[in-house]
C-alpha cells in the first residue's frame, strides 16, 4: 500500500501552503485584492472628532517669527494623527490625536470677543492674524513648520458695523483627500502695542 502523501501545511502564519508536490501554493497571495498582507484591512473604523472648549487667548511676548510686533497671542491645536489606520503597521509608536476617516474633514476655529473695546479701540483695530502649519510624514517627534505665514486678517476683521462679534475659520490639512499623517495648526494674533484684547477661542475637528 503506497504511503499517504503529507497534507498541505504552513511553517508559520500567512506562509503559502506547502503542497503535496513539495512546492508552495501561491494562489492565496493573489486572492488579496486589497493588498493587506500581512495586516488585515481596517473596517468599521470609529468615527472620531476632537473639540476644545472656549478658552481665553493668552497674550505673551512674541516668538522669533513675530519679533517685529510688541505682543502676540498664540493658539495651537494638538498634534493630529490623520492616518491612524497606519498605527502599528510601520512599527512606529502611536502619537497624536487620532482622527479616523480624516479625508474631507476640517479643523474649525471660532474666535469670540471681536467687538470688545479697550481704550476706545475695538479688538480688531491694528490686529493682524497669521496661520502656520506644522507637519511630518512619519515620525511625530520630528514635526516642523511646513508652510509660510498665511495672512488671514481679512477673514477676522471687517469695517464698521459689518464686524461680527465672532467669526469661524476653517482649515484643511495638507494633502486634501489624502492628508499628511501628522499635522498641527498655529494661529498668531499680533499687535503693534502692549494693549491686549479679551479674545477667546474654541475649536473642533470633524
Amino acid at each position: 500500500m503506497p504511503p499517504t502523501p503529507p497534507l498541505p501545511h504552513r511553517q508559520f502564519p500567512n506562509q503559502p501552503l506547502l503542497g503535496t508536490d513539495g512546492n508552495y501554493d501561491i494562489a492565496p497571495m493573489f486572492q488579496n485584492p486589497g493588498g493587506t498582507y500581512p495586516f488585515p484591512s481596517p473596517s468599521n473604523m470609529p468615527y472620531s472628532q476632537w473639540q476644545s472648549a472656549r478658552t481665553p487667548l493668552n497674550w505673551t511676548n512674541p516668538t522669533a517669527l513675530d519679533i517685529q510686533y510688541a505682543t502676540a497671542g498664540y493658539w495651537q491645536s494638538p498634534l493630529y494623527d490623520l492616518r491612524p489606520e497606519i498605527r502599528g503597521a510601520d512599527g512606529s509608536t502611536p502619537s497624536g490625536v487620532p482622527i479616523w476617516g480624516s479625508p474631507g474633514r476640517k479643523l474649525w476655529v471660532q474666535v469670540r470677543g471681536l467687538l470688545s473695546v479697550v481704550d476706545g479701540l475695538t479688538a480688531t483695530a491694528e490686529l493682524t492674524l497669521v496661520s502656520r502649519e506644522y507637519g511630518e510624514i512619519f515620525d511625530a517627534r520630528q514635526i516642523e513648520r511646513i508652510s509660510a505665514d498665511s495672512d488671514i486678517t481679512a477673514d477676522l476683521a471687517a469695517s464698521g458695523t459689518n464686524q461680527p462679534g465672532s467669526i469661524i475659520l476653517n482649515f484643511s490639512p495638507q494633502g486634501g483627500g489624502y492628508p499628511v499623517r501628522y499635522w498641527r495648526l498655529e494661529l498668531s494674533f499680533r499687535r503693534p502695542d502692549r494693549t491686549t484684547r479679551p479674545l477667546s477661542i474654541s475649536a473642533a475637528f470633524y
